[in-house]
């Protein structure tokens, strides 16, 4: 399920319903903790790289826990991203 305000299925490819379907064919427990049903598919690298070796079965806590460790991650980089990078200390002389 896309996060409120997401664009993300408008990313998808025309065909992912049918990609969806492959996917959690090959994949009927949950490949995060092996014993749950999947019933989401997930990019295991984020982005829009759709091909199945990317793709994997996921129960949706383990989707959940993911997605969140993952949009940490994200909001970190960007916090460290904003911030004046560090000044030279006084005494080095620049060449």
């Amino acid at each position: 399920m896309p996060w409120t305000g997401s664009d993300r299925s408008a990313r998808l490819p025309a065909d992912w319903p049918r990609i969806r379907a492959r996917i959690l064919r090959r994949d009927p427990l949950c490949r995060v903790c092996g014993y749950r049903l999947s019933a989401e598919v997930d990019h295991i690298e984020p982005g829009d790289n759709h091909e199945d070796s990317n793709l994997q079965g996921i129960c949706p806590p383990c989707h959940r826990t993911k997605s969140a460790r993952e949009g940490g991650r994200a909001a970190a980089a960007r916090r460290t991203s904003a911030l004046r990078p560090p000044a030279p200390h006084p005494g080095l002389i620049e060449r």
